[in-house]
């Protein structure tokens, strides 16, 4: 509940309160996932979900949402990438929020490059990382993690076709509305 009046509310939290959120993250195992489900619903619809999700990092409560985000922090991308895959999940996230966007898009903005972690490979051809499958990969994390939420059969298979396939455009500047439609 804190993260999410964090969310909704927009403050900051007291460094006092954050080492007694940090230094009881383990209560987290006991509550039921209905009840997580609930919470990261209300700090997901908030305009500014962001700064909760910076705050669970540095908490280190993310294992308690999913092991599946705390893999993705501090994992560098490629060259064409600014951020590392968890700052980019949380920005995207909140490009979503900002844009007011459906629950479903603001889940598949979060949630579109899990599968990044898993899959990043070294490539000495391109010297850079690379990322091969990651969407689908991250289709099938998405759906553990969302169903381990306990959403609905209908959120959970409308954000794991997102994420399965947000590559399926490589070049933006080339889509059609006819194409988009099509899709």
């Amino acid at each position: 509940r804190l993260f999410r009046f964090v969310s909704q509310l927009e403050f900051m939290i007291d460094p006092a309160t954050l080492q007694a959120a940090f230094d009881c993250k383990e209560i987290l195992a006991k509550v039921s996932k209905e009840r997580t489900h609930d919470e990261f619903v209300k700090m997901l619809m908030s305009k500014n979900p962001a700064p909760a999700f910076m705050y669970m990092e540095k908490v280190e409560i993310l294992p308690y949402l999913s092991k599946h985000l705390q893999e993705a922090v501090g994992v560098k991308q490629n060259g064409s990438h600014e951020y590392v895959v968890y700052e980019h999940l949380v920005r995207s996230m909140q490009h979503a929020a900002d844009k007011n966007m459906s629950l479903e898009l603001r889940l598949a903005a979060l949630l579109h490059d899990i599968g990044k972690p898993p899959t990043r490979r070294w490539s000495e051809e391109n010297n850079d990382y690379t990322f091969y499958g990651h969407e689908v990969v991250g289709a099938k994390i998405t759906k553990n993690i969302l169903n381990d939420l306990k959403f609905s059969h209908e959120t959970v298979e409308k954000v794991v076709k997102l994420v399965r396939w947000h590559m399926f455009f490589s070049d933006t500047d080339q889509i059609t509305h006819s194409a988009v439609r099509r899709m």
